[in-house]
This record gives C-alpha cells, structure tokens and sequence, in this order.
C-alpha cells in the first residue's frame, strides 16, 4: 500500500491572510496501518461526540441506505456530517494544538470538504475530496483507494478547529490523530547515536590531524 505525497501551496480563504504550506499525504484503506509518524489517536467516536464537536453530524455505526456508510472496514462507531438533511457542517475544537493530523476518511466525495483554523481562527487551507491524493473522490464505497488515511503536516502553523462540511450525504470519517505542536521530537535510534558519535570522533581526528599539519610546517 503506497503512500503519495502532495505539496500544496494553499491561498487562504480569509481575505487579507497570508499564505501556508501544507504538506498533504494518504494511504490506502482499509485503516489497519500505523499511524503517520509522531501522531496517536484523539478521537475514535466510541464514546460519542467530543466535547468540542458542534454542528449538523450523527454518532453513526455500520451503514444507512442514503444517510451513512461506514468507511472500508471499520465496524466501530464513526462521525458522519450531516446528520440530518442533505446538507451541512460540523467543527470541531481540538483539546490542544497539532502540528499535524490525519483521519480515515470513509468513501471519499469530491463533495466533502475540511478546513482548518489555527488557535488564531486564521484557515489554513480548505481541501476537497478530489484534492486528496490518489483517491477517486467518486463516493465509491468498497475501493481501498477511495477509503483513506489522510494526513495534513501544517509546517510551522499548527491546529486548533478543524470544520467539516458536506453539501450531500455524507461524509464520513473516523480515528482522528494528531501530533501535538509541544510535542518532543522522537528520540534518536541507537544506530543513529552510533552514527552521530562517529561522525563526531571523525571531525576530532581530522582537526588534529591539520593541527599537526601545521606544526610540522611552522
């Protein structure tokens, strides 16, 4: 299962805003990969809507002939946007700022659309389902390539709030991860100490090495 990259420059919908960078990636479905690297789930849905979460969506689990489909695979519960109707929005308040986040989006429309905010409540961009890579983004329910984990790394910004819209049913997503803004870099491997202290003891030798260079000449 490949994972394609796409970097995005996005114009901001808010007027006067800068520009940001967002680096955008996916994965095949069904969702029993790793996660992208640093991030840990948020939200699963299992215990109902986060405390955060407003707006026009369902708790959904399993399928409702034209109201819900349950992401490829995923038997546990998931959020849906609408809840009711054909149309509508939902957001989400995040408990912390991430860095970067990622979900499985389930049968993915070019309908469906997320747009992110910063703790300033400046977006970052708002993308399509047919701006995710690989992904048919034709609604279709049992294709791996339209089943995604899609990853956003927002560069030096962060996340707070997070709005998901759709303007049919439905769009459905489940397994919200992050990687928080104050969180660590991960700990070098062993081998990659190993690698440093050489390197290290590399450029020791060599500065001594011109240092009685220069002896020997003077």
């Amino acid at each position: 299962m490949s994972k394609l990259a796409l970097a995005a420059l996005v114009a901001l919908a808010t007027a006067g805003s800068a520009q940001a960078v967002v680096t955008v990636t996916s994965t095949n479905g069904p969702d029993t990969q790793p996660l992208p690297t640093g991030q840990s789930i948020i939200y699963d849905f299992e215990s109902g809507a986060p405390a955060g979460l407003v707006g026009n969506f369902a708790i959904a689990q399993g399928s409702t002939p034209n109201l819900y489909a349950a992401p490829l695979g995923d038997a546990t519960h998931y959020l849906a946007i609408p809840g009711t109707g054909k149309a509508g929005t939902a957001t989400l308040v995040l408990n912390q700022s991430y860095r970067s986040l990622s979900f499985y989006w389930g049968s993915i429309d070019a309908y469906n659309s997320v747009t992110y905010f910063n703790a300033a409540g400046v977006s970052l961009g708002t993308f399509a389902g047919n701006m995710i890579p690989s992904a048919p983004a034709d609604g279709s329910q049992g294709n791996a390539l339209n089943n995604r984990r899609v990853n956003w790394d927002f560069g030096a910004d962060s996340v707070k709030s997070i709005t998901f819209t759709s303007s049919n049913n439905s769009f459905e997503l489940d397994n919200i991860a992050g990687a928080a803004s104050n969180q660590t870099s991960p700990t070098p491997e062993p081998t990659t100490w190993a690698m440093l202290i050489t390197g290290i003891g590399m450029v020791g030798v060599s500065m001594r090495a011109r240092r009685r260079s220069r002896s020997v000449a003077a």
